[in-house]
């Protein structure tokens, strides 16, 4: 996604988390994109895009949450007959 930028404002920021920093020096080399493009695309997603602007997709959440252990065990019951229901 290429995007210019009419109206910019530069930014210094201070104490972003390493695992952060990991993360959007990977997708910056994946993308083949400078890391500040990979930086202001990720701002503009959230902010504009993304859970900060109220809509309803969901890409913040999945990586982030595991599921219940007995989720798959429930998921299968949901499956079987029950034979008395049947009759």
């Amino acid at each position: 996604m290429y995007t210019v930028y009419m109206n910019t404002q530069q930014y210094t920021i201070r104490n972003v988390p390493s695992d952060v920093t990991r993360v959007l020096k990977k997708r910056a080399q994946r993308s083949n994109k400078s890391f500040n493009q990979v930086v202001v695309d990720a701002l503009v997603e959230q902010t504009l895009h993304g859970a900060g602007s109220g809509s309803d997709k969901a890409g913040w959440l999945f990586g982030k949450h595991q599921l219940d252990a007995g989720f798959d065990e429930a998921i299968r019951r949901q499956s079987e007959i029950d034979e008395k229901l049947w009759q």
